[in-house]
């Protein structure tokens, strides 16, 4: 019985293995295809990459600048890089807007003094860590160390237009990633957060583990059939220009 174990331990270690990189084989196609540092949408509008993996997203207006999302960065070296460059400071950020409350979206935020800082309904539990996250990703990571919350943190509804130094924005609920994922929609520009990824297979919902509940997310999509956008932006893989078009391709 001796001699048999390092034979079964070796086949124990062997399907084990296997299993990995079947499940990494399954996975790395959705995971999000990268978009550069610095994405140039049009002028006013900028999308940053901080951390190496989470974007925020710059769009200048009449007497400053509003963000979607802050980025994964505390510091926010690379978001204020790009706003200084813009000639944007820190107190000159009327407005950032979060699509939902996962910390890589908005670690910065803190860092804007005059900013009213937007997110969904509930989304500040999650912000707080006083939600029970159910997604694994979630699970693993929620007795983190979080960075401070920003000072002023209120919610959009769904349907809320919104007129921010002159800019016209449009929030779209899509319940699903977090409970309290939501869109915004800025001309033919709809800013998803992590609710659609732009994958090595086109955009898609985030992989399983780091959403709630990816059956209502695709739900909450099909409100978008009804939404005239032409181009994403998402929280990972920076730009997608035939985005409604894809959209409704993962809807058939």
């Amino acid at each position: 019985m001796a001699k048999d174990s390092p034979s079964r331990l070796a086949r124990a270690l062997f399907i084990f293995l296997g299993l990995v990189l079947l499940g990494a084989a399954w996975l790395w196609p959705q995971l999000p295809k990268r978009g550069g540092e610095r994405i140039a949408v049009e002028p006013g509008l900028t999308g940053v990459l901080t951390q190496g993996y989470s974007y925020a997203w710059v769009l200048k207006t009449a007497h400053g600048a509003l963000l979607v999302d802050a980025g994964a960065n505390p510091s926010g070296r690379e978001l204020l890089a790009e706003l200084a460059a813009q000639g944007v400071s820190p107190e000159q950020v009327h407005t950032v807007l979060l699509t939902h409350g996962h910390v890589d979206h908005w670690a910065a935020a803190h860092l804007f003094p005059q900013a009213r800082v937007l997110a969904g309904p509930g989304e500040a539990s999650l912000m707080r860590g006083q939600y029970p996250e159910k997604s694994l990703v979630g699970r693993l990571t929620r007795s983190m160390a979080r960075p401070p919350l920003p000072a002023q943190l209120g919610e959009v509804e769904d349907g809320q237009e919104l007129d921010l130094d002159g800019e016209k924005i449009r929030v779209i609920a899509l319940p699903g990633h977090t409970p309290g994922s939501v869109a915004y929609l800025w001309k033919d520009v709809l800013f998803v957060g992590d609710t659609l990824v732009r994958s090595n297979r086109g955009l898609a919902l985030s992989p399983f583990i780091f959403s709630e509940d990816n059956k209502e997310c695709l739900r909450s999509l099909h409100k978008l059939r009804d939404v005239d956008f032409s181009r994403v932006a998402d929280g990972h893989a920076g730009l997608t220009v035939d985005a409604k078009e894809q959209v409704l391709k993962l809807l058939k």
